[in-house]
């Protein structure tokens, strides 16, 4: 559970506390999106692992699977692509993000990234926070209760592109499940939070 000093520090931080984090979610949906565009043209190599930085892949048994997307998402159809969190702060011992799409192009993408202790996960989770002060449009969403021991949401719209970030922080784990697609409605918004719950609890079962 979150301490209160530390409850008081995410709130008090307003819209600059989700930001950074925020940006870097949405980086690996960008990063995504190229990805599941190139993926989608083979089964075969959407179901491949990638890795590029030399990064440990965690199992993809550690992050929630398609049947558990879909029951918020039931509009997702598949999973396109999976392979490290490139954008992951600071330095993870392990990561994995996969993708899931939508035949109408909605997407959703979990990230876990694991370090080697939680006084490291917890730098990095700080440390991205750190590293940007603002996103253009970003609006804050209450995080989601009892979900690890600190967490964010917040949504970014640019143009037509809708993104909804939500992360949490979890031990030595930092989780991060973010949609593309889809409106920030209260109904999509606590969708996405409950697959976060999910999300944190598979991780870190």
């Amino acid at each position: 559970m979150m301490q209160p000093t530390e409850r008081y520090r995410v709130q008090r931080a307003g819209s600059s506390a989700p930001l950074a984090i925020l940006a870097i979610i949405l980086a690996g949906v960008l990063f995504a999106g190229a990805c599941g565009q190139q993926d989608t043209q083979s089964g075969a190599e959407s179901q491949q692992d990638a890795t590029t930085s030399g990064t440990n892949l965690l199992p993809q048994e550690a992050l929630v699977g398609l049947d558990v997307v879909q029951k918020y998402f039931p509009e997702i159809e598949q999973q396109t692509a999976t392979s490290e969190n490139s954008t992951a702060s600071g330095s993870p011992d392990a990561t994995r993000m996969v993708i899931y799409e939508g035949g109408d192009g909605s997407r959703v993408t979990v990230s876990v990234d694991r370090y080697p202790s939680a006084d490291a996960a917890s730098t990095a989770f700080e440390q991205a926070i750190d590293n940007s002060e603002a996103v253009q449009g970003f609006v804050p969403l209450p995080a989601p209760a009892d979900v690890g021991d600190k967490a964010f949401a917040g949504s970014v719209t640019q143009g037509a592109d809708t993104h909804i970030g939500y992360g949490a922080l979890a031990g030595e784990y930092v989780i991060g499940v973010t949609s593309a697609g889809y409106p920030a409605t209260t109904e999509n918004v606590e969708k996405l939070a409950g697959l976060t719950r999910d999300a944190v609890e598979k991780a870190t079962a």
